[in-house]
């Protein structure tokens, strides 16, 4: 563990509202004036914002006004000592294992919170008795390495939107838009928030449905994120066409097993945002699966769309991209209780949502994204709703609304320490759906014995459809 203390400016909460209203009216002028082609990379004298007044990553570095949102400290890199981690590939322990709710949010005392809650949490309140929000102590004590911060910094003021804002050039291992002037901007520092380059291993995903029926898959997911790899420096990453390479073999249950999905995400996806092919046992044949993409319904129940993936994924052309501003929300938080390998996964899937017992909130800044449907576009999802955790740019929480404006499905992600990424980072996606009382949850790994394991990467020709055939086989 390294310790490191970045956080050294300090003042006043007079000094603090000013700057958040001028930060509003920057973003109303942004909204206002937004064209793709005007508004990437930054000036080196906005840059020098990174690592003073802002964090390393383009976070606020105060606190709030009111301190329940500490000021940004990154002292702990990788595993902080008190805690027993055995390395790559296993659990994470909870960095705070002895803390306890500051309050619970209830069905009772919602309206309360009501400023500090999104649509969805509120309908979640609304709808089940049962749900609630145990809300602890805020922490922005976890810092990425000197590296993504470096090259973060890079990015601030040589990354810029492809013309068609489908993607982006000259950003590589860090936030490419770490200052940012409009939504697609927003869109790509969270489909590019840090993230392992290279990852293999097992996990399982269940759909649990309002009956208390319950769906299991799973998977052997091995992933290659070439903006994170370890193989790849900035020039070599710029000249591959691909963003991302993902292989998934079904394991369980026993009717797709053998079943192999191989998936290519390009880096400017104007044309196309995905490659995909599908190899299934009956048919012995590998078959190019080009619905694999936007609202094709992933998962048993289909509770969740292809593109619900990381809350949104791939191809943004679908949707008029905005920035709301910012918020300060209850968001999962520092959720290593959720991965717990001695909690069963009966307990943690209770009907209609996870065992508030095993959650944790914490009260963060969050830059808020909408996303319409563009006339000329189809999705299932007229608007949605993405709230992006200001400290990695990851979503943390979606709302999405039917062609009605009614809230149809809330989703939300867990996130932790990452200690060998290191940093914070995504872990279990829960997709709840309003109208039939279904959810699902993504990545469950209590039965597993860890997280996917991080590797140093994967040979050239590993996803190539002839490795598809040959894992089917």
């Amino acid at each position: 563990m390294k310790i490191k203390n970045l956080s050294s400016h300090s003042g006043n909460g007079s000094d603090y509202s000013r700057k958040l209203k001028h930060t509003a009216a920057s973003l109303l002028l942004s909204l206002l004036v937004f064209s793709p082609s005007g508004y990437s990379k930054v000036s080196p004298e906005e840059a020098k914002q990174l690592g003073t007044t802002l964090t390393p990553m383009g976070a606020v570095m105060k606190g709030n006004a009111s301190g329940t949102i500490p000021e940004y400290s990154g002292h702990i890199e990788g595993a902080p000592e008190w805690v027993r981690y055995e390395g790559s590939g296993s659990h994470l322990p909870d960095p705070y294992p002895n803390e306890k709710p500051l309050f619970v949010i209830t069905q009772k005392n919602y309206q309360d919170y009501r400023d500090n809650l999104t649509d969805g949490q509120i309908a979640l309140f609304e709808k089940y008795k049962s749900f609630e929000m145990p809300i602890y102590q805020s922490k922005r004590d976890a810092r990425y390495s000197d590296f993504v911060h470096e090259n973060t910094r890079y990015n601030a003021t040589h990354t810029e939107l492809v013309k068609s804002g489908n993607g982006f050039v000259d950003g590589f291992h860090g936030i490419p838009f770490p200052i940012p002037k409009n939504g697609l901007e927003l869109v790509w520092n969270h489909q590019a928030s840090p993230n392992y380059g290279a990852t293999t291993g097992a996990l399982d995903s269940a759909s649990v449905f309002d009956d208390g029926r319950v769906a299991w898959l799973r998977n052997k997911e091995e992933r290659y994120i070439l903006m994170y790899s370890p193989q790849l420096g900035r020039e070599a990453y710029n000249q591959q066409p691909f963003n991302a390479q993902v292989m998934v073999q079904s394991l369980a249950p026993s009717r797709k097993k053998g079943e192999v999905i191989l998936v290519h995400e390009f880096r400017d996806v104007t044309e196309q945002s995905r490659n995909a092919w599908q190899y299934l046992p009956g048919t012995r044949r590998v078959r190019r699966a080009p619905t694999i993409a936007y609202d094709f319904p992933n998962g048993p129940g289909g509770l969740r769309t292809v593109d619900d993936a990381l809350l949104f994924n791939g191809a943004t052309d679908r949707y008029t991209w905005k920035m709301e501003g910012v918020r300060e929300l209850y968001i999962p938080y520092n959720n290593n209780k959720l991965d717990d390998p001695g909690v069963a996964y009966k307990d943690i899937l209770t009907p209609h949502h996870v065992d508030p017992d095993y959650m944790r909130y914490e009260l963060h800044r969050v830059w808020t994204l909408v996303g319409e449907l563009k006339e000329s576009k189809r999705h299932i999802y007229a608007k949605r709703r993405l709230y992006l955790d200001e400290d990695s740019w990851a979503a943390v929480l979606a709302d999405n609304y039917d062609a009605r404006g009614i809230l149809w499905r809330t989703n939300m992600r867990t996130m932790v320490n990452l200690y060998d990424l290191p940093g914070m980072g995504p872990r279990v996606e829960m997709y709840h759906d309003l109208q039939s009382g279904a959810y699902a949850a993504n990545y469950l790994v209590n039965e597993r014995k860890g997280l996917p394991e991080r590797v140093d990467g994967f040979k050239p020709n590993y996803f190539t459809t002839f490795q598809v055939r040959k894992i089917g086989q």
